[in-house]
């Protein structure tokens, strides 16, 4: 119905973001790599989308990558997997991760991820696992964010923590924790980030 969105962004905040079409302008729910991949207002964007009806909202959620939007689409196939959980997985977890795990039935790996317990984990796990080959599959093919400066790379992964709903202080520790490469990708620092803070 609707598979992609391309225009001015008007705005980025908190994992979303308004991308002015045709004279409207539409919020939409993005996973963290796919927000931070975005330029800042008021650059132009290609989006890939998923439209959720609900009979008290309508919602657009918007990937960067074919891969990024089939991870969607598998997670929120499974019982009890609403489309806010499967971003917030996608936060944690880049698609290649996600089929590894799910290949590998990896349990502890998925239930330490922030949203999930572990009956929802092995639910996911049972589930999915005829669908994580085809996820691998594209996957594959997947790059990685890259930033040519490692403090513009920390400023970010601190600011996307914060929008998360941690403190400053607490994800300023868990960015300090870390021992970075300095080329560390911004996907890295925030997988490592996350982990330290699910601890």
């Amino acid at each position: 119905m609707l598979e992609s969105i391309r225009g001015r962004i008007l705005e980025k905040r908190a994992g979303q973001a308004v991308i002015e079409t045709f004279g409207l302008g539409l919020k939409i729910r993005l996973a963290i790599p796919a927000f931070l991949a975005l330029p800042e207002p008021p650059g132009e964007a290609f989006i890939l989308t998923r439209l959720i009806i609900r009979e008290e909202s309508w919602d657009i959620f918007g990937f960067i990558t074919p891969a990024e939007r089939e991870a969607f689409d598998i997670l929120t196939s499974v019982t009890r997997v609403g489309p806010r959980l499967a971003l917030s997985i996608l936060s944690s977890l880049e698609p290649r991760e996600l089929a590894q795990i799910l290949l590998s039935q990896d349990l502890p790996s998925l239930s330490r991820v922030k949203g999930i317990g572990l009956k929802t984990a092995e639910r996911l796990l049972v589930e999915l696992r005829d669908k994580a080959p085809k996820l691998a599959a594209m996957a594959g093919e997947l790059g990685e964010i890259k930033t040519e400066k490692r403090s513009q790379v920390l400023d970010d992964a601190l600011q996307a923590l914060v929008n998360l709903g941690y403190t400053r202080a607490e994800s300023e520790k868990a960015i300090r924790s870390l021992k970075l490469d300095p080329e560390a990708d911004l996907g890295v620092v925030l997988k490592n980030a996350l982990k330290a803070l699910n601890l």
